[in-house]
Formats: C-alpha cells, structure tokens, sequence
C-alpha cells in the first residue's frame, strides 16, 4: 500500500495550519500553488502526485480562485485513480505532458471568464499591438530622421555683395573704414553735443570733435561716392583692421565660406555709426562757431551716408541704422535753424532743402529681401531637399534652431550661468555625468518626434513669404489709415493650439518685427516733412521779419503743401508761443495738447501707426518736431557734483 502523508507528522505543522492561507484541504480555502501541494499531501496523496498537481496548478497561470478550483479537481482525480488500484506514476502517465495539461486546463478556465475580462483582455491586445506598430514606424522614422541630411546649395553672402557691388572707385565704405580707423575708440557723444552746456562735458566733446579733422574729411569724401558698397565677409576689411593696429575689429568671417547668414557680423555698421555721430557732433560745434559751411556740409554729409545704408539688399538693422543717422541729421539741422539760423545764407537754405528733399523722395518702403534670404538660408541648413524645394527636418535643423532661439533669448530662462556653478565636489561630479548622459540619451530618441510636429520645409517658407507679403500689404496708403493687424491668426491660423504653434515654430521665431519696422518708417518721414517746413518758417521769417499765422501761408511759394501729421491725417500742427514757433505732431496718445512736450520727450513719439480703439488711454503729451528735441531727458554725471540742468 502506498504510503500516505501525514501533515501532522511535520514539525510546527499546527502553527503553519493556523497561519498560513491554507486551512486545511477539506474547508478548501486555497489560494496559491504551493497550497495546492501543500493540500495534496494533506489530502493522503502520495508522491510524487502533490509536486505533480503543484506544477500543472502553477503553470496554468490563473487567477488564484481558479487555481483553487484546479487543485480541488486535480487532487478529487488522482484519489479516485489511487483508489480504483492504480499507482500514482500510471495517473501521471497517463495524464500527460504537464505544460500541455496546463494549457487545456487554462484555456478552458479563460472560456469561463465574465464577459468584461474578456473586453479588457480583446483592449489590452489591442492596444499592445497599436504600441508594437508605433514603436516600429518611430524607429523606422527615427532612422530616416537621423540618415537625413541638409544641403547647402546656396551662398547667401554672395548674393548679398553681387546685388550691393559697385566699381572699386565708387565705393564709399573704404573711405569710410579708413575714417573709423583712424578715429579709433575715441567715440563723439552726440548727445551731450546736442544738450549744449547745459551737459557737464560739453567742453570735452567740443575738443574731441575738433581734434579729428582727417577723419571727418575722409567721411566727407566718402559722401560724394555714389554707393556704399559694404560688402558681408569680406576679408579686406580684417586686413585693414590688422593694419591700424586692431585685428579685432573685424571678424575673420568669409563669405566664401559659406557660413550661417544669421551669424554676420557687420562691425562695419557700428563704426558708421561711429563715425555719424562724430559728424552730427562736428555740425554743432561749426554752428556754434559761426561756421555755416562746415555745418550744412557735415548735415548734407550725414543725410548721404544714411541713403547710402539702404542697399538694393540691405537688412533690416542696416536700414534702421541709416534711418537713425538721418534722424541725428535732421536734429543737427533742427537745432541750427532754432539757435543759430543766421549761420547759414538763403542759398544754403535751399541747398540743404533740396538734399533733405531727395532721400528717399520715392519714400519707399523698407525692404525685406536680406530678411527672406535669412530665411532661404536657414531652411537650407535644417531641412533636407527633395529638388522640388521641399523636405523634412533633421537634427542638425534641430540643433540650429535651438542657437538661433538661444542667440535671440527665447531660450534664456533654460541657460545656466556659468559664474553660478559650484566646483566639483567628491562623489557628485560622477552623478552629473550620469545624468547628463542620460539626458543626451533621451533627448536623441525625443528629438525625432519633436522633429515630426515642425512643417515641411515648403510649408514654413510659403507661410513666412504670406505673412510678410500681407504685413507689406496691410500698411500700404497713408499710415493713419493702416489697419491693426493681427499676427496669430496669420501666423497660425484658428484654433491657436500648441501643436500648430510648434509646427510653424520657426516662422514666428524670425518673422521680423514689421509693424515697429513701418512705424519707424512713419517717424523719419515726420522728422523730414517738420525739418523742411522748418527751413521754408525761416525762409518766411527773413522776408516777413515774423512768423506766419499759418502754415498755409508757406504755400505754394516756399512748400508745394503743409505736410501731414502721419498720426491722423490732418496737417501738421503749429503754434507760436513766446514768439517763437513750434511745430508738432499730436503723438502717441492722439490728444491734441497745444504743442507741450512731457518730461521725456521720447515718450510721445508714436510707435504704432493706424486706427486703434484704445488710442487715446495714455496721456503722454505732444511730439515736438521743431525746436528739435533731446531723444531723453538729459542726466547729468551721478558721479560729478554739479548739479543737472534741464535741456532744453
């Protein structure tokens, strides 16, 4: 007889009896494998039945409620058979392969699920193969992704200098850089120039500007040159700053090297700058002295160099840099007319009139073409081509998107601060690193994703040439009739969701500032039409011996016509008071205020244009165009201890 098992027989066996799962095999309060085995040997089974019924009972993978059915069956099944004569290995046997007896004894179990497990079951498998799907087209486009290469047809730069090339001897900018060169650092502060004496190093800068005749002389020359001919990358002018004795002016940027058009640096801008205010400066000392010519050749000289600026491909920073040497122009000519008219004869009146007349007298708009090649440019650097002028982004696209949106700040909150680093501590520097590869590890199998949200490369480019051509379009006419205009809805069109955003990313990320663009615009035409009616006012003054009641009064014998204010149209504003008069424009609130000026004069230049609702909220105070006026409140040194005196 075989032998039986006798739990009892176990030591402890009452302990585990009453602090196990397992009560005993006749109440049946399974509820795991072991217990299964554990209660077949309870039950009197011999071996090797209990490890037999423990393996097909673990093996079935149910849920614990099941398998205790299970084993109740199993262990009811082997007793009958032990008890018909049969030995425990002849059960075995015949029962079978104890996988597939498993199996069968699962399969027929899951049949007998409820219904919602099944649903849940049919979902999980689902979605199992949706993941299994997207996992392989993300590897397969991440591999596309990164076996995707920009290429680099164009060269920009070059484009840029055959479009601005002019014979070697009309070209005014080596004449120029040899002025900047030889000033040196030796800055001219214009500003305090145009404050007067009431600045605290008004003498100074008078001394400055005299002791630099060969400068000013050489910027003179430069003015009877018909073009600018600036060229971007050029290795001359390196050449010429290692000759003065700077090798750092310049950079060693080639255009023959074809680098990113974003990253130009045009230090040669700078030192126009440089060199205007020097003249502007220059044409008030003149003044001051009595010396008309020197003053009106400087002013003329000045209204050239900013013509010159604006290039058949000019940026948009170079022609904003040539609108504020006009305007340094027209304030120098401003306070001259105000102060020390009787400098200048009718003849030169007229002359400066007539130079004034002619910049920019087709009063064209600023031109967007080097701002469209910025963008063919870093398309061409991010995007692969397909020859229809289209592709896909790549990670080298990634990654110069993300210098250009750190160069323009829009990155800065995520930088670090290198002086705000601590030293590498024992145990930590370690960690970093980990951590930091962890995160290049993340941020390689991201970036094809992020990479799939941006648009095509056609896309991108169709809308930023649609947003510029309908910002062009929408500040056509008079300014005072410019509509306001939105750019989100154009930009990104409705709903404004952060998936579109991100996939025309690089549209709003260059899409230059048009609006501020046309309004300065708008300013320098302001500034122009006021300094010409106030050479006609003195025109007027010498034959009348006063002022007239009127603009009108200046038609058509000196003005073919009062010229608008450009904030709304009417004519431009004049009052006389103290008997002295004053030209205006009603500004930035759109108050007409009698021609008072707020504490910082600046602060009622309008810097939009057109019909808007909320106009009038703000009460800044009038634009006064003539006496011409200080861009900000002059300050006076913290540092001296004179006291500061109002300018003018």
């Amino acid at each position: 007889m075989a032998e039986t098992y006798d739990a009892r027989t176990e030591p402890g066996w009452w302990f585990r009896a009453r602090h196990t799962p397992l009560r005993d095999a006749v109440r049946g309060q399974w509820t795991n494998s072991l217990d299964a085995r554990q209660a077949a040997r309870i039950a009197g089974l011999p071996e090797p039945l209990p490890n037999f019924i423990y393996l097909a009972v673990r093996r079935t993978r149910l849920w614990p409620s099941e398998r205790l059915d299970v084993a109740r069956e199993l262990i009811s099944h082997f007793a009958d058979g032990l008890a018909s004569g049969r030995s425990a290995e002849e059960l075995i046997a015949k029962f079978g392969d104890v996988e597939r007896a498993a199996g069968l004894i699962r399969e027929a179990k899951l049949r007998g699920r409820p219904l919602w497990w099944h649903a849940m079951r049919f979902a999980v498998r689902v979605l199992f193969v949706l993941f299994a799907v997207t996992l392989v087209v993300y590897i397969a486009w991440g591999i596309r992704f990164y076996l995707g290469r920009p290429v680099v047809a164009h060269n920009y730069w070059k484009e840029i200098n055959l479009a601005r090339h002019v014979p070697e001897g009309e070209r005014a900018w080596p004449i120029y850089r040899e002025a900047a060169l030889k000033l040196g650092r030796d800055d001219v502060d214009f500003e305090c120039l145009f404050v007067g004496p009431a600045c605290l190093r008004y003498e100074d800068e008078l001394k400055k500007a005299e002791r630099h005749r060969d400068s000013i002389e050489l910027v003179r020359e430069g003015a009877k040159r018909a073009r600018l001919g600036y060229y971007w990358g050029d290795p001359a002018d390196r050449a010429a700053g290692i000759a003065h004795g700077r090798p750092d002016q310049f950079s060693k940027q080639s255009a023959d090297e074809n680098r990113e058009l974003f990253t130009a640096h045009l230090a040669g801008i700078d030192l126009l700058r440089q060199l205007a205010r020097l003249i502007a400066g220059d044409a008030l000392r003149a003044a001051a002295a009595g010396d008309g010519l020197t003053a009106r050749q400087d002013i003329e000289s000045l209204v050239v160099m900013a013509g010159q600026l604006m290039e058949p491909t000019s940026s948009l920073v170079e022609q904003l840099v040539g609108s504020a040497l006009f305007k340094m122009a027209m304030q120098a000519a401003g306070r001259t007319l105000y102060e020390t008219p009787q400098v200048w004869s009718d003849e030169d009146l007229r002359d400066l009139a007539h130079r004034i007349a002619a910049y920019r007298a087709s009063g064209a708009s600023y031109s967007l073409a080097a701002d469209r090649m910025f963008f063919d440019d870093l398309l061409q650097r991010a995007y692969t081509d397909d020859g229809d002028g289209d592709g896909r982004m790549t990670a080298e696209g990634v990654q110069l998107i993300v210098r250009v949106a750190g160069d323009l700040g829009w990155l800065a909150p995520l930088r670090v601060d290198a002086s705000s680093k601590t030293p590498a501590q024992p145990g930590v520097s370690g960690t970093d690193s980990v951590r930091r590869k962890t995160l290049d590890s993340l941020r390689y199998i991201a970036t094809p994703g992020v990479a799939a949200l941006f648009g095509s490369r056609e896309e991108n480019r169709a809308l930023y040439y649609k947003m510029l051509d309908e910002m062009i379009a929408a500040h056509e006419g008079p300014a005072w009739l410019w509509k306001q205009v939105e750019l989100d809805p154009l930009v990104l069109g409705p709903p404004h969701s952060s998936r579109t955003r991100l996939r025309y990313w690089l549209v709003s990320l260059l899409l230059p500032a048009v609006d501020s663009v046309f309004a300065a615009q708008e300013r320098e035409q302001q500034i122009k039409d006021a300094t010409l009616v106030a050479i006609a006012l003195e025109l007027w003054h010498r034959r009348h011996g006063e002022w007239p009641a009127k603009l009108d009064e200046l038609v058509p014998d000196l003005l073919p016509a009062v010229p608008p204010d450009r904030v709304d149209g009417q004519p431009l504003r004049y009052v006389i008071r103290d008997g002295r008069p004053i030209l205006y424009s009603i500004g930035g609130d759109r108050n007409d205020g009698g021609g008072v000026a707020p504490e910082d004069p600046a602060s009622a230049q309008p810097y939009r244009f057109g019909v808007y609702e909320d106009a009038s909220k703000d009460e800044t105070g009038d634009w006064i165009l003539w006496p011409a006026q200080p861009d900000r409140p002059y300050v006076a040194d913290p540092l001296s201890e004179e006291p500061a005196e109002s300018a003018p």
